[in-house]
This record gives C-alpha cells, sequence and structure tokens, in this order.
C-alpha cells in the first residue's frame, strides 16, 4: 500500500492520573491498528501537576511508540495548542481523531490555525440530567452550556460521530445531531489479556477473604454518576441477610473524593462490610478476585470496567443504563435493575450468592458474550474503515 493511501491520524485524549475506559481504548487501537492502512500518532492532554499520571507508562508497555503527553494548564491553553500545531506538521497528520468535550474544542480552534485537517470525534458517553440533580443552578447551567458547546462543534465538522451505544446515540439525537450523522461503534476488549487463566485473585489475600466468603466489587471512578450511595445501600441490605460477603470499591476521584467516601461509609457504620483500595493497576487480578461485580451507575455509554470484568468471567449486576443492556443480557451473565433501586439490585445479588450454579452459569455465559460479540480486534478493523472515509 502506498504512502499516499494510508490515512496519518492525531489520536487525542485528555485525562488524569491512571485513565479510564477511553484511554484503554486509544491506546490499545494504536498497538493494534494495521501500520499498512493507519498512521496513528497518540496525544494525550494532562494537568501539569498531576504526580499520577500513569498513561505513557501503559503506551510504553503495550508498544505504543508514537505517543506524547502534553501539559494542559488551563481552559484554552495557548502554549499547549501551539505544541499540538507543530506535532500535527511535523508527522504530516490529516485527521484529529478527538475522544472528549477539551479535546474536542481543541480540535476546532486547531481546525483555524490548519485549515486542512479534518475532525472526528468519538462520543464515550453523554449524560442527560436534570435541575434536581444538581446542588446549585450555576452548575446546573454550567452542565447545559457545556453540552450545548459540545454539540454545536459536532455539527460543525463531525460526520459520522461515532458512540460506543445506541443509547448513547439516542442522546445525541435528541439533543439535535442527525441521525444518519451518528454511528454506533461498540466498545471492545483484548480477550486474550482479559482471561481468567492469566490472573492472581489477589484482593482476597490483602483483604482477608477466607475461602467460602463473597468478594462482591466494582471498579469505578468515585464521581456522582457512579451512584456510591445506592452502592453502600446495597452493601447494607445484602450484608443483613448474608454475613457472609464483603464489598469492595476499587478506583480514585478527582480530589477528595475517596476519603469523602471513606467518611460516608462510617458514617453508616459499614465499615467492616465495605472496603476501598484506592486507585489500582492490575486490574486484572483484580477482577480475578471478585465473585461477583456490582454496578450501580445512573449514567454510563459503554463501560469497560464491565467489558473487562465479563471477559473475566465474572457474573455482574447493574443498572439498566445507557448502553449495558446492550452488553449485559438481563438473566444470562447476570441481572439488571432501575437506577437507584437499591432494593432490586440488593435482590439480585443474594439470589445469585446463594446459588453457586446460578454464578457459574452467568460468568461462562459473560465470557462467551465477549469472546462473540465484543472483541478489541473486530473493533479496530472497523474504526480503520471509518478512517479511510477521511483519507
Amino acid at each position: 500500500m502506498s504512502a499516499d493511501t494510508i490515512t496519518r491520524v492525531m489520536d487525542f485524549r485528555g485525562t488524569y492520573k491512571g485513565g479510564g475506559g477511553p484511554d484503554k481504548t486509544v491506546l490499545n487501537s494504536a498497538a493494534q491498528h494495521d501500520p499498512t492502512r493507519v498512521y496513528l500518532f497518540v496525544v494525550y492532554i494532562k494537568q501539569p501537576d498531576d504526580q499520577e499520571f500513569q498513561i505513557p507508562e501503559m503506551a510504553r508497555k503495550i508498544g505504543v511508540k508514537n505517543f506524547i503527553a502534553l501539559p494542559d494548564r488551563s481552559t484554552c491553553d495557548w502554549q499547549c495548542l501551539t505544541q499540538l500545531k507543530q506535532i500535527i506538521r511535523e508527522h504530516d497528520l490529516r485527521v484529529v481523531h478527538a475522544h472528549d468535550d477539551k479535546t474536542l474544542l481543541y480540535a476546532w480552534l486547531l481546525r483555524f490555525m490548519l485549515p486542512h485537517i479534518r475532525i472526528m470525534y468519538t462520543c464515550h458517553s453523554h449524560a442527560v440530567y436534570s435541575r434536581n440533580e444538581f446542588s446549585s443552578l450555576k452548575e446546573y447551567l454550567s452542565f447545559k452550556v457545556r453540552q450545548k458547546i459540545q454539540i454545536f462543534l459536532m455539527q460543525r465538522y463531525l460526520k459520522p460521530v461515532l458512540t460506543v451505544s445506541h443509547d448513547t446515540k439516542k442522546r445525541l439525537v435528541a439533543n439535535g445531531l442527525a441521525e444518519d450523522g451518528v454511528a454506533v461503534l461498540h466498545n471492545g476488549i483484548d480477550i486474550d489479556f482479559w482471561q481468567r487463566s492469566s490472573a492472581q485473585p489477589v484482593l482476597r489475600e490483602e483483604l482477608g477473604i477466607e475461602p467460602g466468603h463473597f468478594l462482591v466489587g466494582t471498579v469505578a471512578r468515585i464521581t456522582y454518576d457512579k451512584d456510591l450511595p445506592t452502592f453502600y445501600n446495597v452493601a447494607e441490605i445484602v450484608a443483613k441477610q448474608n454475613k457472609n460477603v464483603t464489598f469492595v470499591i476499587v478506583g480514585d476521584g478527582y480530589g477528595d473524593e475517596l476519603p469523602r467516601a471513606k467518611e460516608d461509609v462510617a458514617r453508616r457504620g459499614l465499615e467492616s462490610v465495605i472496603r476501598f483500595t484506592g486507585h489500582r493497576n492490575d486490574l486484572r487480578d483484580v477482577y480475578a478476585s471478585f465473585d461477583l461485580f456490582l454496578m450501580t451507575s445512573l449514567t454510563e455509554g459503554m463501560p469497560n470496567t464491565l467489558l473487562e470484568a465479563m471477559s473475566l468471567g465474572v457474573p455482574a449486576v447493574s443498572t439498566d443504563v445507557g448502553g449495558i443492556p446492550e452488553l449485559l443480557e438481563d438473566g444470562v451473565g447476570g441481572y439488571l435493575s432501575p437506577v437507584g433501586d437499591s432494593a432490586s439490585l440488593a435482590g439480585h445479588v443474594i439470589r445469585m450468592l446463594q446459588d453457586s450454579e446460578l454464578l457459574t452459569r452467568c460468568g461462562n455465559a459473560s465470557r462467551t458474550c465477549i469472546e462473540t460479540k465484543f472483541s478489541f480486534e473486530r473493533r479496530v478493523r472497523k474504526m480503520e474503515e471509518y478512517y479511510d472515509l477521511f483519507n
């Protein structure tokens, strides 16, 4: 294939600390794209004072060589934009692929500087909230303004906008995007890496979980969207009926969310029931430690954490939101409940922990679902087809 037919792409993402699901998608895509078809240069922008930023190490481990992380010092950092402009010119990049609000804004500004570039965007989540879900009118208006700016930018340059679930597509269309201008490309996962035979259940020993004692866990950034109060409610209900279970939350927040979460649990008197680990890099071993995965989110796109848990054969109980029903079929790989319905979620957890055959059956079904429908190789090949449209 000639150089003229290779699509030259800057995969562009803003993040913090160890990153989340979209970060894994970006880096794994870079590692697995066909170099005769796509030249991919990965750029991350980060808070300059973030001492826990781990994306470069993740990139190195999976063999991503075309990579750089740039400090982003303000809402619109012109020094950062100048560096981005230089990277695009130096590597002769023609497509800027943004993955979040900030990189979408920067891509739009870069196009004024470099009119030849084309912009594409993957929307990993598009939350819809009402006024009563914010502590102040100012916070609500800030959310609405930010969302309108996001839609405005997508309407200008990005066809098709890619989304990770049909639910996210519906939300974008409801907020003003043309239906034929939005395409769904489900997240995928490396099924060879994310498998139980390569993992060790390290958390069980670390937390003192004895054989026969259940460990129910979640992996989540500690934010409002994850609705941890409902997670606490579920743990409390389950613990009253089953003393043989511990719940664990693996993850950190943007600031002081983790210590505040620990305080909330202490006020409820649940310190012996709910444990926290903070941020972890050994997630494959973490999932292998769980008997059951519990997700209580208010909103999701297509959560990588659930993909990862299911790939390791961990059955799940989750809220019925976003793209989750497209991944976790109710009654097959686990069970779904309405948002905030602690009683329903707890009932599913209790039922599954009481039935070892059900746990095993749902775990096996979860792995099969990932193998047949959500392999990362399939996603990468499809993404290359979209890149071809911009060449």
